[in-house]
């Protein structure tokens, strides 16, 4: 494991170091492999927050990218950027770089129930002339979006001239998680939430500072246990909020390693055209419950619509967007919203978000209809 092991060179400038020193994917496999084997919450986020920590250090260009991989992810869920390969083309990749046959590859998976581990199998098997460079966290994102964003007739083929190229690279457990980012399961166990308090207990413990060598290595040293909690619990927080109010990590990231945890509530704000996360209800066994937990407070009530979540977003150049509580686009699923919308709003108001229920609606009988109406309606348009 790589983390925190160049402490010899915190001599040299930050940009040097960089220069020469990209994330091995090696490190980020490894971390995974170990988040794999362990069951407890705690644990695996001291295991991440250890790799964020050591990217922050030596490369934190990487820091983007690792967090996209750690989710499985290449952009944003309302960008709509998904790799969609095809099992079955994952296998010819692996069989045709392996030299193995495509039955026998679908007999180990059908025996293992994993493709990414018949993958890595595989892979130990195979010798080649040359070994490719090694591959780097930053080189992995990059092919990975390149692959999610091809289309047309030749896509199928060009898809998998990048993913053999990919693959032959691969050392060790490496072919198991790239083949499983590929397949669009990680099967870690890893949440966004816990991802999100890695990163806050590794910018807790190491601050990102655009100097080099950094100020602190590791902070909880200088403070006492209840100290350090707090001020764990204060970026856990900010960056949380900040993440539900602007759920972009494009936008997020850069912040953070620049100019700080504390300046994200000012940079990275609720902005139309973003999805903020929606607000959940919380179950609850009764009405007495409810009233119970608000005693002596005022609150509203509202009715509870048989719909579907719809996040309207009104930007100031016009621009009209509906997002799903999945932060999917659902734009084109309602253009009667759409056609609706300007002349409901006010000669005031140049930008707003709104927070809907979208529901069907029978105009003869100018009654709400069952959300199994609404279901049929044609999906988004891509």
């Amino acid at each position: 494991m790589f983390f925190l092991f160049l402490y010899n060179i915190f001599s040299l400038d930050k940009k040097f170091v960089q220069f020469f020193y990209r994330v091995p994917y090696i490190a980020l496999t490894c971390t995974l492999e170990l988040i794999e084997n362990t069951s407890a919450r705690l644990k695996i986020i001291e295991i991440l927050s250890n790799y964020f920590r050591s990217v922050i250090v030596l490369s934190s260009d990487d820091l983007l990218s690792s967090i996209y991989l750690c989710l499985n992810q290449l952009a944003p869920a309302y960008e709509g950027i998904e790799l969609g390969v095809a099992e079955t083309n994952l296998m010819k990749a692996i069989a045709q770089c392996t030299g193995r046959t495509l039955a026998q590859i679908k007999t180990d998976v059908q025996e293992v129930g994993d493709l990414g581990i018949v993958a890595e199998g595989s892979r130990s098997n195979q010798r080649t002339m040359f070994q490719p460079a090694p591959l780097t966290v930053s080189s992995v994102y990059t092919r990975l979006k390149e692959i999610a964003q091809m289309t047309g007739s030749a896509s199928v083929t060009k898809k998998l001239d990048k993913i053999q190229s990919l693959f032959v690279a691969c050392r060790f457990t490496e072919a198991r998680y790239l083949i499983r980012s590929l397949a669009g399961k990680l099967r870690i166990g890893l949440a966004e939430q816990s991802v999100l308090q890695a990163l806050a207990l590794a910018c807790t413990m190491t601050p990102p500072k655009p100097t080099f060598p950094p100020e602190i290595l590791d902070a909880s040293k200088k403070m006492s246990n209840d100290t350090f909690k707090q001020k764990y619990d204060e970026t856990a927080l900010i960056l949380k909020t900040t993440y539900c109010e602007c759920p972009n990590y494009d936008k997020i990231i850069p912040v953070l390693l620049k100019e700080g945890i504390k300046e994200l509530p000012n940079k990275c704000k609720i902005t139309p055209g973003i999805p903020m996360k929606p607000m959940l209800a919380h179950p609850t066994k009764g009405v007495q419950e409810v009233l119970t937990r608000f005693d002596g407070l005022k609150f509203t009530c509202e009715w509870k619509y048989d719909g579907e979540r719809a996040q309207i977003h009104f930007a100031e150049d016009g621009k009209i967007s509906i997002y799903s509580r999945n932060q999917e686009n659902n734009t084109s699923k309602y253009p009667d919203i759409i056609g609706r919308f300007k002349n409901t709003q006010g000669e005031n108001v140049k930008s707003c978000i709104l927070d809907c229920e979208a529901v069907a609606w029978d105009n003869d009988k100018k009654q709400i209809l069952p959300f199994q109406i609404l279901s049929t309606r044609k999906r988004k348009v891509m």
